[in-house]
C-alpha cells in the first residue's frame, strides 16, 4: 500500500466520525459532493446505521459484547492500547492505515511478512467481515456526501481485498455466528432479536426501513426500539409482516451477491444467511401465526 493509499483510508476513517473543522477540507480533497453536517451524521450514524463492527457481526445485533471484545483483542495483539470504541469504523480504518505505513518502510523480509499478515488479518477479520454490506446501506441514504463517502470507501476496500486475496478460513466473527432461530421451536423472542442481528439474518433493518414497512403494509407505526416496532407489526398483521420481511431478506441476498467477486467467502456467507432467512420466512407462511406466540408489549 502506498503512502497516498494509507492517507486515503485515514481520511475516510476521520469522515466516519462526528463532523469537525477538518471535515470540510477532507471532503474537498476527496472530491465528495458537499460537506458533512451534523444533522446528516446524526441521522445516519447515530440513529440508522451505527458504524461499529459489533452491531453487524455480534450475535446479539447490539453494540459491544463479545464482538467488541474480540476487536479489542486484535488491538492488544498488535501492541496497541484499544480505544474506548475499538470496533468503530473510523478507528479500524486509522489502524489499518497505520499498519500499512509500517509495512511499507524498509524492514527485513521476515518482519515484513509478519506486518503484512497483521494487516491482512485486520482487513478481513474486523473490516471486510461486515463493511461492504454496511456501506451498501449507507450508499442508499439521501445524503449525497455520505453516500459518496461510502461508495469511495467500498471501492478502496475492494481494491485491498483483490490485492491481498481472501483468507483461507472465514473470519472468526462469521464462523462463530449463530443462525436465525425458528419461532416454531418455541423461542419467538430469539427469532425477533435474530431478525435485527445482521450476522444472523443476513439483512440490515434500520428504523427507516421499519417506518417504510409500516407505510407499505398500511400498519400503525408505534414509537419504540426496533424490536418493539417489529413485534407490533406481528401483533397487527403477522402474515403481511412475514411477507414484507421475506422481501427484505431476498433483496439483501441480491445485494450481497454483487460483492462476491471481491470478497468471495465473506459475501457468500452474507448471501447464504439472507437466503436462509428468506426460506424460513416463506415457510412461516404455511404456519398458523398464533403458534408463533409473538405478543406486543408496552415500550
Amino acid at each position: 500500500m502506498s503512502a497516498s493509499t494509507a492517507d486515503l483510508f485515514r481520511a475516510l476513517g476521520v469522515l466516519a466520525e462526528a463532523p469537525g473543522p477538518e471535515h470540510a477540507r477532507l471532503a474537498e480533497l476527496l472530491e465528495l459532493p458537499g460537506t458533512p453536517i451534523g444533522e446528516d451524521y446524526a441521522d445516519i450514524f447515530l440513529f440508522q446505521l451505527y458504524p461499529y463492527a459489533s452491531a453487524y457481526v455480534g450475535g446479539e445485533g447490539m453494540l459491544g459484547g463479545e464482538a467488541r471484545d474480540r476487536v479489542a483483542g486484535a488491538w492488544r495483539a498488535l501492541g496497541r492500547t484499544p480505544p474506548t470504541e475499538p470496533d468503530h469504523l473510523g478507528a479500524l480504518l486509522g489502524l489499518y492505515a497505520a499498519l500499512s505505513e509500517h509495512a511499507s518502510v524498509e524492514i527485513a523480509p521476515p518482519e515484513r511478512i509478519l506486518w503484512d499478515a497483521a494487516r491482512q488479518g485486520l482487513l478481513w477479520e474486523h473490516i471486510l467481515s461486515w463493511a461492504l454490506p454496511y456501506l451498501a446501506r449507507v450508499m442508499e441514504t439521501e445524503s449525497p456526501v455520505y453516500s459518496a463517502w461510502a461508495r469511495l470507501l467500498a471501492q478502496a476496500l475492494r481494491v485491498e481485498a483483490a490485492r491481498t486475496g481472501p483468507p483461507v478460513t472465514l473470519p472468526l466473527h462469521l464462523r462463530d455466528a449463530p443462525a436465525l432461530d425458528d419461532p416454531r421451536r418455541g423461542d419467538s423472542e430469539a427469532f425477533l432479536s435474530g431478525l435485527l442481528a445482521p450476522v444472523r439474518s443476513g439483512m440490515i433493518l434500520t428504523r427507516l426501513d421499519l417506518a417504510r414497512g409500516a407505510r407499505d403494509m398500511k400498519l400503525g407505526l408505534r414509537l419504540g426500539e426496533r424490536r418493539f416496532v417489529l413485534r407490533s407489526f406481528f401483533a397487527q398483521e403477522a402474515d403481511r409482516t412475514i411477507d414484507w420481511l421475506a422481501r427484505q431478506a431476498s433483496a439483501a441476498a441480491r445485494g450481497h451477491a454483487a460483492w462476491e467477486c471481491d470478497t468471495g467467502p465473506v459475501e457468500k456467507f452474507w448471501t447464504a444467511r439472507a437466503l436462509a432467512t428468506t426460506a424460513l420466512l416463506e415457510s412461516l407462511r404455511e404456519t398458523d401465526v398464533s403458534e408463533l406466540d409473538i405478543e406486543v408489549e408496552q415500550p
